[in-house]
């Protein structure tokens, strides 16, 4: 073992001066000879400063340069770096500080492999500058110096040292707050590692002050109407336009023009970009999230990841502003800046922010549609008369993703129903010898191969939006009180026979051309539509027969000849047909479709009839019978343990003398055992709710069945068991030796219950040490509580050392039994682990990971130590108590029953008490 640390340790010595080698250590650079004339340096305090550097812990900001040594073209995130404090400490110099940072660019370095001048080998990481400096706060001015790690854009390692400027750091800071500054090398012009001077630009996140929340800003949202109808309520105790996911919705939005816009005529934001060049998409960046005077506000940046960042960062194509949430209107309101000035084309010094005309408004739609299944729109306009040279036209925009969020309100209206009726045939009859998936489960969703003229064109995926007035929750981010509870009634309009197998389904579906030349086929489907067809459809879905029956609308990019994006027109003369093979199909059956056309073939949005195919990857089947045998599993175990009371009370009854001396603490734990399961499940063992039961549940008769038949010999077996526990309880109040007795209880609680704390203390450590998602104090209660139960023998065994008991107190069947009902789990848990379909969803009837300990290291430890138990126990039974204990603890006496404690003994160490 040590052998193996010590080996592991040379081997990272050896990586580390691989890539650091004894040269590159480069002695750190004078502070007074570089900085001294910019911020005057001072002798730190040993008082450590948390939170005077405004720039934050963890900050990011702009550059320009640094080519030389930044692969910026290869770079995940281009022309981005990262500033992290280390530390901030107090000098003996009034206002002002030590610092220490960190600042990292992200590269991808590029160096050849040696074995071929051609191959090329990638190293992605960063190239990071730990840096030591002074802030002045009256001046706001910062200098730092410090050494280069990390390898250059040629792959060798660095070498350098450098100087860090920084301007405008004030605690203080708003709308027109900018911080620039630089990053010199040290190093000669010639030297290797020489770099050109990169220059900075970041938005401090310090103390700041909004302003631009004005009333007659107010008025111009108010009067700025729309037609996007009422936006959502979103709990923004839960979620934040700083945090994912509502950060993931608004990174990518879709800008739209009107009809008749081209670059002439004002479109957009003018002078801020190239010539002819107009942005497609959109990106929000909420950062500095705040709640004051009771109004949720943030800072934004607006960028446009089409246009900007071409060779180096412009930030004329950014634009900053402060935005806030209008709970009144359920709308997010921006006022957008723009950024202006720049000295040169290689520094950022001279930027700032004016011309604050732009105004921006972001909304949640509440209701969806087949013809609006956004879940974003807005729209951003100038507040500059037509006349001024900087107003242009307002153009909307909508999200470009798949996902929403629920918010109370949040719901789907059907308008095609009645049209996909008519132009579906009538339904099958249901076939009651086949089974197929249910329209709320995870097989709904599909992969499809696209055929047109028997020619493979595309390829596609499918996913529901909502199954009658429930949305699929695959398709919504959802928080902990967000979520609004949908109606459990039909609303009008949907259709539902008497055994309920039809259900009004609403699905978005995406294309994605494999052949460029079909952009241009006659009558194809992609003609129109660019290099991806996305369609939106509602129908119904006979989960009886296994079709899906729907009418569609597609996008259609009518103005094709310009790169200027209008806004998206319908084509909702469309029919899908999809028929989905049996769950009772083997492996690898393909679900079957079409999608076509309703238009007669002259007409100019016509196409050629879709076939689609895709492979049903059923999790339903397996997840059906793996349930159907849990329950089972479940049945018999229940059964099992009553049938091991049954026989234990059969014992004491013919031999009573013995109910004295089991323990009460066990029979305590194993009665709390069947209590708790009934009492959390009691609204299920009553009335079989169906809106508390999962969708594997709802089409499973027999699965419902075995399900109450469980709870039921669940309860049969807390009464036998209650039984015997009241008459333990009884024959000990009445015994003859009930005081010596009754201490040696509580003996076993003092060595029992401590154990048991500790137990829990530990497991907890273990479960925190996870990393991952952790459950509540309560859920990690009844996770070992079931850990109590599979050792239900440990007070037993301990009562029987404090009393020295030769008896055969429990019957072999009981205590063998139980334990092996309680072992059972983790044993089928090991079996599970292993042979588990990689596609089943993880819903558990029997041996719930989430309820108990189980992973395959805990189901080995609770397997030996619970057959340890019945061992020990057996043993003790067998030869006494005590012939567990070393010989010395032992003592010289033989006792029988009880002769440790005598009633003198007892009453005297009463007396004592």
């Amino acid at each position: 073992m040590v052998t193996n640390f010590l080996l592991s340790i040379l081997f990272s010595l050896f990586i580390f001066f691989s890539f650091n080698p004894p040269s590159s250590f480069a002695s750190q650079p004078s502070y007074k000879d570089h900085c001294a004339s910019i911020v005057l340096d001072s002798t730190p305090t040993s008082k450590l400063r948390l939170n005077p550097f405004p720039l934050g812990d963890h900050d990011n900001g702009y550059y320009i340069g640094g080519d030389s040594i930044i692969d910026v073209g290869a770079s995940w995130n281009r022309f981005s770096f990262y500033l992290s404090k280390r530390d901030t400490r107090a000098t003996q110099t009034p206002k002002l500080f030590k610092v220490a940072c960190t600042i990292s660019f992200r590269s991808a370095n590029r160096f050849s492999d040696g074995y071929d001048s051609y191959s090329r080998r990638h190293r992605r990481g960063y190239v990071t500058f730990k840096l030591d400096g002074f802030w002045d706060e009256s001046s706001g001015k910062v200098c730092m110096v410090g050494i280069g790690s990390g390898l250059s854009k040629t792959g060798s390692s660095l070498n350098v040292n450098v100087v860090f400027k920084l301007n405008n750091v004030f605690n203080v800071s708003n709308i027109t707050s900018l911080v620039s500054g630089s990053l010199e090398s040290l190093s000669p012009e010639k030297d290797e590692n020489y770099f050109e001077p990169i220059s900075l630009l970041m938005f401090p996140k310090g103390s700041y002050n909004y302003s631009l929340d004005t009333v007659k800003v107010a008025r111009e949202f108010s009067h700025h109407g729309s037609d996007d109808g009422e936006g959502l309520e979103l709990n923004l105790a839960s979620f934040s336009f700083c945090n994912s996911p509502l950060s993931w919705m608004i990174g990518r939005l879709q800008l739209e023009y009107s009809r008749d816009c081209h670059p002439s005529k004002k479109c957009f934001i003018s002078g801020s970009f190239g010539q002819g060049q107009v942005p497609s998409l959109m990106s929000l960046t909420g950062f500095g999230c705040s709640l004051t005077a009771n109004k949720h506000r943030l800072r934004i940046l607006v960028e446009f990841p089409n246009i900007g960042y071409k060779q180096s960062f412009d930030p004329k194509t950014m634009l900053v502003g402060e935005g806030w949430w209008d709970e009144k209107n359920s709308m997010l309101s921006v006022v957008v800046c723009h950024i202006m000035g720049r000295s040169s084309s290689s520094s950022l010094n001279g930027t700032h922010v004016g011309d604050c005309s732009v105004r921006l408004k972001l909304i949640f739609p509440s209701i969806w549609s087949i013809k609006n299944t956004s879940s974003i729109v807005g729209q951003i306009w100038s507040n500059k008369s037509v006349s001024d040279p900087s107003y242009f036209k307002m153009v909307t925009f909508r999200n470009d993703e798949d996902r929403g969020v629920a918010g109370k309100g949040l719901k789907y209206e059907y308008s095609m129903l009645e049209k996909a009726n008519q132009s579906c045939a009538e339904h099958k009859p249901n076939d009651k010898g086949k089974r197929y998936p249910e329209a709320h489960s995870y097989n709904m969703r599909f992969d499809v191969s696209v055929r047109e003229s028997n020619k493979r064109v595309a390829w596609g995926s499918s996913e529901p939006l909502a199954v009658d007035d429930e949305f699929s929750e695959s398709i919504l981010y959802v928080s902990s009180d967000s979520f609004s509870s949908f109606s459990n009634e039909a609303p009008d309009g949907i259709l539902n026979d008497n055994n309920g197998s039809l259900f009004n389904m609403s699905y978005k579906i995406s294309l994605s051309v494999m052949s460029l030349s079909k952009l241009s086929e006659r009558h194809s489907v992609f003609n129109l539509s660019s290099e991806r067809v996305k369609i939106s459809a509602e129908g119904v879905y006979d989960a009886g027969a296994g079709t899906l029956c729907m009418v569609g609308c597609r996008d259609i990019v009518s103005n094709t000849t310009t790169e200027i994006p209008v806004a998206h027109s319908l084509d909702c003369e469309i029919l899908l047909k999809f028929q989905f093979p049996s769950l009772d199909s083997n492996a690898g059956s393909y679900i079957k479709g079409s999608i076509e056309s309703i238009r007669k073939e002259h007409d100019p949005l016509y196409f050629k009839r879709l076939d689609l195919s895709g492979v049903a990857y059923y999790s339903q089947a397996s997840n059906v019978y793996r349930m159907n045998m849990e329950v089972i599993m479940a049945l018999i175990s229940t059964t099992l343990a009553c049938a091991f009371v049954g026989l234990q009370l059969y014992k004491v009854r013919r031999e009573p003398q013995m109910l004295p001396f089991m323990s009460l603490t066990m029979m305590s734990i194993l009665t709390l055992g069947y209590m708790v399961p009934l009492i959390l499940n009691f609204e299920a063992l009553l009335t079989q709710n169906p809106n508390n039961k999962n969708w594997i549940f709802r089409n499973n008769g027999w699965l419902e069945v075995n399900e109450v038949s469980v709870r039921l010999i669940t309860m049969v077996a807390f009464l036998l068991q209650s039984r015997l526990l009241y008459l333990t309880w009884s024959a000990r109040e009445s015994g003859e030796n009930k005081k010596g007795l009754w201490i040696a209880e509580r003996n076993t609680c003092y060595v029992t219950l401590p154990l048991y704390a500790a137990g829990l203390l530990i497991a907890l450590l273990v479960k925190l040490n996870k990393g991952r998602h952790q459950p509540s104090f309560w859920e990690n209660m009844k996770s070992y509580g079931g850990l109590v139960l599979d050792g239900f023998l440990l007070p037993q065994i301990i009562l029987n050392l404090f009393s020295n008991m030769r008896e055969n107190v429990l019957s072999c069947s009981f205590y063998f039994g139980t334990t092996f009902v309680r072992l059972l789990p983790h044993a089928y848990d090991l079996y599970r682990i292993h042979s588990d379909d990689p596609q089943d969803n993880r819903l558990y009837y029997y041996a719930d990971p989430s309820e108990d300990f189980y992973s395959t290291a805990w189901d080995i430890v609770i397997l030996m130590g619970g057959f340890l138990f019945a061992i020990i126990f057996y043993l003790q039974q067998r030869f006494g108590a005590h012939c567990i204990l070393p010989r010395r603890f032992k003592g010289s006496k033989v006792y029988e029953k009880l002769p440790a404690i005598t009633e003198s003994a007892a009453e005297g160490e009463t007396a004592n008490m």
